[in-house]
């Protein structure tokens, strides 16, 4: 049965990447549709065509003889369908239960869990780095950091440490000692704690190795640089 045509909605400076990288590693084939953020950093109108919640990554599979469309949004399902649909050799997944199921909770708790707190700590820096005069800024600086230290500081640290120790338990990896769908979604945020200074590499030497081979595979420079 021919596999059908992917299409990858792609947003420049989100987490769409991810999925290209996935399909890099399984040599799947894929179109790639670009979008452009506007000048408020908004996604644009266009993607609302494609779903009305107009966010990205999407992803539209149509059939090659019938022309019938899918779409999946949500980068944890999109990886679970594409993971279970397309790895035919379980390149990215595992055939052990145990393990197929570890993976499958790390999808979820790579969106659900981990990227919440850092959304928040994200959105708290930019608060506290716009201009604002003297002394509200003050102020502001003062309500952000009880925010801070007080719910998403705490919340953050307390997965990074998790995710630290479980790739410590996996040698390198987060599930059965190999790479998986679960290490590809899981890259955005692990990266994102660093380059926004919010923990550093040296304080997470098994999260800075994991990321290091995931880079080192040149796969995901390929892909942050598409669309």
């Amino acid at each position: 049965m021919a596999l059908p045509l992917i299409r990858v909605h792609w947003l420049n400076d989100s987490r769409a990447f991810r999925v290209l990288f996935l399909l890099e590693q399984l040599k799947l084939d894929y179109e790639i549709v670009s979008y452009r953020r506007d000048e408020d950093f908004r996604a644009p109108a266009e993607l609302k065509k494609v779903h009305p919640l107009g966010r990205a990554p999407l992803i539209e599979l149509e059939d090659r003889s019938t022309g019938k469309k899918k779409v999946l949004a949500e980068s944890g399902y999109i990886f679970q369908y594409i993971l279970s649909h397309f790895d035919t050799d379980g390149v990215l997944k595992n055939n052990d239960p145990d393990m197929a199921e570890k993976i499958q909770y790390y999808l979820y708790y790579a969106e659900g869990s981990l990227q919440p707190p850092l959304t928040m700590e994200r959105l708290l820096l930019m608060a506290k780095k716009a201009p604002v005069p003297f002394p509200i800024s003050y102020l502001v600086g003062m309500v952000i950091g009880q925010i801070s230290s007080k719910y998403s500081a705490g919340r953050l640290k307390n997965q990074i440490d998790y995710v630290e120790a479980e790739i410590a338990k996996n040698q390198g990896f987060l599930v059965g000692g190999k790479l998986s769908g679960a290490d590809i979604l899981i890259s955005y945020p692990l990266m994102s704690v660093f380059d926004v200074g919010i923990a550093h590499k040296k304080d997470y030497p098994n999260i800075s190795k994991l990321l290091d081979t995931l880079s080192n595979s040149g796969f995901l420079c390929h892909c942050k640089g598409k669309g």
